[in-house]
């Protein structure tokens, strides 16, 4: 986000690769309106406007940079509250920003993980445009801290993100006075899943009466797949002789297999050909990858009809799986093998949430005889 100058008035231009869900979201702030010249959608801008529109678009994979709103006075290497025309990073910043670029992709770094990280980057280096990346001192990272994330009040997320990228650049650029041993992130944040029971999936699944719709939702929670795993599916991934199906390109580049079930298999066979996919198992356009987007509409609607009123998503339907696989029973450690998990801990949080443990605990208010 940055000030744009539009009719007269300073407006807030929120700029972004495209992407359907961002735009989606866009559509439904009020007052925003579309610039066919500079194409860029803009708002009015007030600083309670821009705190709002954070926290209206900030989720868990979106990144806000508003660095631009800052201004630098002097030689100060310090930012200091103002708004300002757009501000570029300076060249020599400019350079290092490029060479974390070629070294991330070198490294093979997914497409979404790099502009995550050179956005943070970008930030990072805007708040020290006047200065080297040489002279930056730990002290220097404790203020930039201060006044960029805790003073905007950024998530504990957003803030282990930008220590995780600016340890990462500092490993690549030149270092001098700056100690990455002594960055340490802040604790992360130990929020429980939202679970579906098995009755609310079965009746989301239910109310889907369009083919190909309860295809994908019932695939996803019958093999606990991620959004990105089933638009990424194709035809041969599905293997029905040995009856499972082999997820491609996971996160953090990870294949494995799932497997598959046995009553999703008719539905299957009658989705491909009725479909007839030419190149992705789920496709929107012809030969063009679903919508993860549209995905998410369906699966919204579902929970309508069906009377789901808690909050979910389509990873719910994955954290769903994981809970009703250990609560019939399944050893936790072939669980962490189905999710791809490469840490243990990550899908120990499912234990906190099984229905089965919690029914085996009495509370001591039982035994007061009231």
């Amino acid at each position: 986000m940055e000030p744009f100058r539009h009719e007269g008035s300073v407006r807030i231009a929120i700029r972004f690769r495209y992407n359907e869900r961002i735009i989606e979201k866009v559509r439904l702030i009020p007052g925003r309106r579309w610039c066919i010249e500079h194409k860029v959608w803009h708002i009015h801008y007030t600083e309670e406007k821009l705190e709002a529109l954070k926290y209206y678009l900030i989720s868990e994979d979106i990144i806000i940079d508003d660095s631009a709103f800052r201004i630098r006075k002097g030689q100060s290497k310090y930012a200091s509250r103002g708004i300002i025309d757009t501000q570029e990073l300076s060249g020599v910043h400019l350079k290092h920003i490029n060479r974390f670029r070629i070294w991330l992709r070198s490294r093979r770094y997914s497409d979404r993980t790099i502009e995550s990280y050179l956005a943070l980057i970008r930030a990072f280096l805007l708040f020290f445009n006047n200065c080297d990346v040489g002279e930056i001192t730990n002290e220097d990272i404790v203020q930039f801290n201060h006044e960029l994330i805790i003073r905007n009040r950024y998530s504990v997320s957003y803030q282990r993100q930008m220590v995780s990228a600016i340890k990462l650049f500092y490993q690549q650029v030149e270092r001098r006075r700056l100690d990455i041993t002594r960055l340490e992130r802040p604790r992360k944040e130990r929020k429980l899943p939202t679970v579906f029971s098995r009755e609310e999936v079965r009746a989301i699944i239910r109310s889907i009466r369009n083919e190909k719709h309860r295809v994908m939702i019932s695939l996803i929670y019958s093999a606990g797949l991620r959004i990105s795993e089933l638009l990424n599916l194709l035809p041969g991934d599905i293997d029905t002789n040995r009856m499972v199906i082999h997820i491609r390109y996971g996160k953090g580049r990870k294949d494995r297999i799932v497997p598959l079930s046995g009553k999703i298999m008719d539905n299957l066979r009658k989705y491909f050909i009725h479909y007839r996919p030419r190149v992705y198992l789920f496709e929107g356009t012809v030969g063009k990858r679903y919508s993860a987007t549209s995905c998410r509409k369906i699966l919204k609607a579902a929970m309508v009809r069906a009377g789901v009123r808690k909050g979910g998503s389509l990873h719910t339907l994955r954290h769903s799986y994981a809970t009703h696989l250990l609560e019939s029973g399944t050893d936790i450690r072939y669980i962490q093998e189905l999710l791809g998990h490469e840490n243990s801990r990550t899908t120990e949080i499912y234990t906190h949430v099984s229905q089965k443990r919690l029914e085996g605990i009495k509370s001591p208010y039982d035994d007061l005889n009231l």
